[in-house]
């Protein structure tokens, strides 16, 4: 054994600590590995990265209240108290027929929770909302990530159809969908149109036919039921169709004759007068859009929708046309194949490039780091809640060649000390011993042209994020396996006793003759005539 030898294994630490241990490198491979499909499994695949929507929304109805008395009885009565609370960016307000909504929208750095309970108490203050208007209702944005568009169309009437709908909807989320909204679809109304003569000759009002059919027709509380534990009471009215409001007693004449509200009005279902009509092709459509919660995976949401839709396409008629467009989770499969084929297409020429530079062995060991340094990312990524989709993707496929740079420096050192005389064992020791402050300050540099990412702000800075937090985890990633596995992987084999083969020689007497022959003289020229090198870059 040389001094050389001598001092690269007393060197290192715990480096040279892992390069001599017989099991160590293969175990942390095994296990970086299993550790990455674990992660595989359950990191989240979809379009793109999830984000909170910071705002808040507060709905106030007031049936029969047209949008100038909605505006001044409701809206200029709670924006005042709503206007001025905490890290509130943005308010806008909308006045409608018998509706007022007023959506707050709050600083990314804000605590919804605070927020939401902030915009509570500042509604409980108002205290002059109209009597008839309803109770404001408070809710926080739920964002839900689209996986499909289904379009509902044939033959049949807007009733018939809108029925199909709910039926394939009820059917979706009964599969397991987390979300189904019903579009194109015009909501459904309960007109009754009074017969003057009627009212007038039993002495009614409209007031007080409408009183009595809000009554009947609302969910009404009840009061409370105190014993050992206190209840709320509320009565809920199951009069919902036509036909059942059209039975409710209006008023009872001395006789004892009962009037319904069928005998003074007809009363009837219709579809909203000023609703959006969905066309296709020529014929009333209805349209469905199959949507997932950020705790959902895209792709195995897309196969419970494309599962279901065989499945049950039998129960509905065959001139009935369900179309699945705008898959998005199509989309997430073409960038997965692309991540992949672009690895493996990187691989190979990973593979070529130091199969004509190093020897057999050490681009064997350096190529076989790309995928334990990959999946060993994939693990970091699921530590930090991150998840597999367009930004992760394109974080991930730009990481290929940087991942390789590292096991390549490593590999290459180790190669040219055995070359030299020093025996594998300590080559290996050796080379992760120099080469790991280098290695480690190149990485450094990567990561500090990433990290100004992180404080983009908004929307878009949170959809950014995803790239140097892949960048990061793919960078320790690389470096744990170039510096703890690789060692250990290239002391092993032994030199051949007919030195390199044929092929080899022919390999490094070309690459000797570019280097020697063409790139260092190019070298010495640029250098000699520098000014003219920097005036021909420039120009």
């Amino acid at each position: 054994r040389g001094p050389g030898a001598s001092n690269g294994q007393r060197g290192g630490g715990r480096l040279s600590a892992f390069a001599r241990h017989p099991t160590a490198p293969k175990l942390a491979m095994v296990i970086f590995s299993l550790l990455g499909v674990f992660a595989l499994d359950r990191l989240n695949r979809q379009f793109f990265p999830d984000f909170e929507v910071p705002a808040i929304t507060v709905t106030v109805a007031w049936p029969g209240a047209s949008a100038e008395d909605t505006e001044a009885n409701i809206l200029d009565v709670l924006e005042p108290e709503l206007r001025f609370i905490d890290n509130i960016e943005e308010v806008t307000s909308y006045a409608r027929e018998g509706n007022a909504m007023i959506s707050l929208e709050f600083s990314p750095t804000a605590d919804m929770q605070k927020a939401q309970s902030d915009v509570e108490q500042a509604v409980s203050r108002v205290t002059t909302l109209p009597e008839d208007a309803e109770q404001p209702i408070i809710s926080r944005a739920t964002l839900y990530d689209p996986i499909a568009d289904i379009r509902i169309t044939g033959p049949f009437s807007e009733r018939v159809l809108k029925g199909y709908a709910k039926k394939l909807r009820d059917g979706l989320l009964n599969a397991g969908i987390d979300s189904v909204v019903l579009t194109g679809a015009r909501d459904e109304e309960i007109w009754i149109k009074f017969r003057e003569e009627e009212l007038r000759r039993l002495g009614l009002t409209l007031d007080e036919v409408a009183r009595v059919v809000r009554e009947n027709t609302q969910d009404q509380p009840a009061g409370i039921l105190e014993g050992e534990s206190e209840l709320q009471l509320r009565a809920k009215s199951d009069r919902k169709t036509a036909e059942a409001i059209a039975e409710l007693e209006i008023k009872s004449l001395p006789t004892g004759q009962k009037v319904l509200l069928r005998d003074v009005a007809d009363v009837s279902a219709r579809f909203e007068r000023n609703g959006v009509i969905t066309v296709s092709q020529g014929q009333k459509a209805v349209g469905l859009r199959v949507q997932r919660a950020l705790t959902a995976d895209t792709l195995e949401t897309m196969r419970i929708m494309k599962d279901y839709l065989a499945q049950s396409r039998p129960e509905y008629p065959p001139s009935l046309d369900i179309k699945v467009y705008n898959i998005r989770g199509e989309l997430v499969e073409q960038r997965l194949g692309i991540l992949i084929t672009n690895g493996l297409q990187g691989l190979a020429l990973v593979l070529v490039a130091l199969f004509v530079f190093l020897n057999a062995r050490v681009a064997f060991w350096t190529a076989a780091g790309i995928p334990v340094a990959l999946l060993a990312t994939l693990f970091i990524m699921w530590l930090s809640g991150q998840s597999i989709n367009m930004v992760s993707m394109f974080a991930l496929i730009m990481m290929l060649g940087i991942i390789v740079d590292d096991a390549i420096v490593v590999g290459e050192h180790a190669s040219t000390l055995e070359e030299r005389g020093m025996p594998r064992l300590a080559a290996s020791q050796q080379a992760a011993h120099i080469m790991f402050a280098p290695v480690t300050a190149a990485s450094l540099t990567t990561a500090a042209a990433f990290l100004p990412m992180f404080f983009i702000a908004d929307r878009i800075g949170d959809i950014l994020r995803g790239i140097p937090l892949v960048v990061l985890a793919a960078l320790l990633a690389s470096l744990v396996e170039c510096f703890l596995i690789l060692p250990g992987h290239l002391r092993h084999g032994r030199a051949s006793a007919k030195g390199p083969s044929r092929m080899r020689r022919a390999i490094d007497g070309g690459v000797d003759f570019l280097r020697e022959r063409l790139f260092s003289p190019f070298v010495r020229v640029a250098y000699d005539w520098r000014y003219t090198t920097v005036a021909v870059l420039i120009a």
